[in-house]
């Protein structure tokens, strides 16, 4: 099987213009050109080297289209995945077998995890604290703001269970449109 040269790379890249490497292999394909990922990627490194071509973030428009873009906004969806079905759950009342288990490890994210995490990416969009410090802020943040909604609702003759995580869903989809915005926002004037 002959390998894939440079001026077969060149031509695919200046015909249909990939914005990504799976798009430019989808091509590659299309044309009838076999390949190995090793070779690919080795010939994009050589190319990207003596500056025949330029890797670069994808530009986004819109905020609509960094939403459409699931490979980097994968996070945005299953935020909204995990807190509408442990919302479900919690309405519909779930007490056996795997709805049950479903619930707890749901409400495990929705009470300990994700509030915390949606607040730490609006307040830093993008890599300004390191992992660790990332994943203390979110557990503690997400407790402090459970516990908050939990004392505030308990004020009132509002406390219940179905309460509490109809305004913890609330709040999870804001900070997650907030932290989504934001994000798209940082990679915008990056640009």
């Amino acid at each position: 099987m002959p390998g894939l040269t440079r001026a077969e790379l060149v031509d695919v890249v200046r015909k249909h213009h990939p914005s990504t490497l799976a798009s430019l292999k989808k091509y590659l394909n299309e044309e009838g050109i076999k390949f190995i990922d090793e070779e690919l990627l080795s010939l994009i490194r050589q190319l990207q080297s003596d500056g025949t071509i330029k890797l670069s973030m994808k530009n986004v428009t819109s905020f609509k289209d960094y939403l459409i873009d699931i490979w980097n906004t994968w996070w945005f969806y299953l935020v909204i995945i995990v807190t509408v079905s442990e919302l479900s759950l919690v309405l519909s009342n779930a007490q056996v077998g795997a709805a049950l288990f479903l619930r707890n490890v749901f409400g495990l994210g929705v009470l300990g995890i994700i509030p915390g995490f949606l607040t730490v990416l609006v307040v830093f969009p993008r890599g300004q604290i390191n992992t660790l410090e990332k994943i203390a802020l979110s557990i503690f943040l997400s407790v402090l703001i459970s516990i908050t909604v939990g004392v505030l609702l308990g004020l009132g003759p509002f406390f219940q269970p179905s309460n509490n995580i109809i305004v913890l869903t609330v709040y999870i989809i804001l900070a997650d449109v907030a932290a989504g915005y934001r994000s798209y926002d940082f990679l915008r004037k990056s640009h």
